[in-house]
């Protein structure tokens, strides 16, 4: 029978639990070695970032943006014969980049849109009105390599635009009036079309591009606010008196209108009146003429009777010829029973 050592069983266990231990320490290090290792020969540019990549001081190799086409609209700048990115490559695109370790050295760069604000300047129009003024402008770094080579950083190129702008929108705003300046913002802002043109011709040379440009804020100096505030109040005044004018101008129209209206309504109303009662009277004169056909010496009885009643009034002497026609025509009917009997019937019906 065998007899077992505890000694040698313990350790055999400690053997085995150390080259565990050391199995596993030596997969970390590998590990931790294949990072550093995969970190150093790779690099990433994210969808903000843009990268030059140089070796030993010289630039090899350009990152952009998938949807940059600055080389293809100003090739001069960068495949030129004198251009010093003549030989070196361009790739567009984002994610995971192969370098060679300790000598290939990344530099990447923002390839989104920076704002750039002015301080407060003076300028004067082309009527001597002075104001002050702040612009701000729009640019992103539209060729890292040029950028890297002309300005570095992002504080420098600012303060290359600032020296840059300012003089290209005075020239520009020297140019126009007052009134222009502060209310025609179409002229303004072709005025500034042109600046923004003039300004990317002479930066581009830097790997930089503006995508606008406008004036920020305008303000006036002390002496002038009086003035441009009576001027503004003049300007108002003048168009609530336009306004005015051609509210009064409406009125006497509608007025007009309304006049012309109501005559035309009364005429026509008088013209359809007077027709009626014209026609009223023809057909009046026909029962009459009608009526006075079937016994002409009583109508002219009647007519003398009526005569007398409208000439004479109470208490009234009529003193008459005895040949006077109506005396005669009385004195006979008198005499005639026939007549006097239907007068009197006549009167009573």
């Amino acid at each position: 029978m065998s007899t077992i050592n505890i000694n040698d069983m313990r350790a055999a266990r400690n053997r085995s639990t150390g080259r565990t231990i050391r199995g596993i320490v030596l997969a970390a290090a590998i590990l931790v070695g294949a990072i550093v290792l995969f970190n150093i020969v790779t690099f990433t540019v994210g969808e903000g970032e843009q990268a030059v990549v140089s070796r030993f001081g010289v630039i090899r190799r350009i990152i952009i943006d998938p949807d940059n086409d600055f080389a293809e609209r100003h090739p001069d700048l960068v495949t030129g014969e004198d251009s010093e990115l003549n030989n070196v490559a361009v790739t567009k695109g984002k994610g995971l980049f192969i370098r060679i370790p300790f000598i290939d050295t990344v530099e990447k760069f923002n390839s989104r849109l920076f704002t750039y604000v002015s301080g407060a300047e003076s300028v004067n129009t082309s009527d001597k009105k002075q104001y002050y003024i702040t612009m701000y402008a729009q640019w992103r770094i539209i060729h890292p390599g040029l950028f890297a080579i002309t300005h570095q950083t992002v504080s420098k190129a600012s303060n290359y635009l600032d020296n840059l702008i300012y003089p290209v929108i005075i020239q520009n705003v020297n140019q126009l009036m007052a009134d222009d300046f502060i209310s025609n913002k179409e002229l303004l802002s072709e005025s500034l079309s042109g600046a923004l043109t003039a300004i990317n011709k002479t930066v581009r040379g830097s790997g930089i591009e503006l995508s606008d440009i406008q004036v920020h804020r305008t303000s006036l100096p002390p002496a002038n606010l009086q003035s441009t505030y009576e001027r503004m109040q003049a300007d108002r005044a003048k168009v609530a008196q336009q306004l005015r004018a051609e509210g009064d101008e409406n009125y006497q129209k509608a007025v007009s209108a309304g006049d012309r209206e109501a005559r035309e309504l009364v005429a026509q109303a008088v013209k359809e009146s007077e027709q009626i009662h014209g026609e009223a009277d023809a057909e009046a004169l026909a029962i009459y003429a009608e009526a006075y056909s079937a016994d002409p010496e009583f109508y002219e009885f009647w007519r003398s009777l009526q005569a007398l009643k409208s000439s004479l009034s109470d208490n009234t002497t009529l003193v008459l010829e005895p040949d006077h026609p109506l005396w005669a025509r009385m004195m006979a009917l008198l005499r005639g029973g026939d007549i006097a009997s239907r007068t009197v019937t006549a009167q009573t019906e």
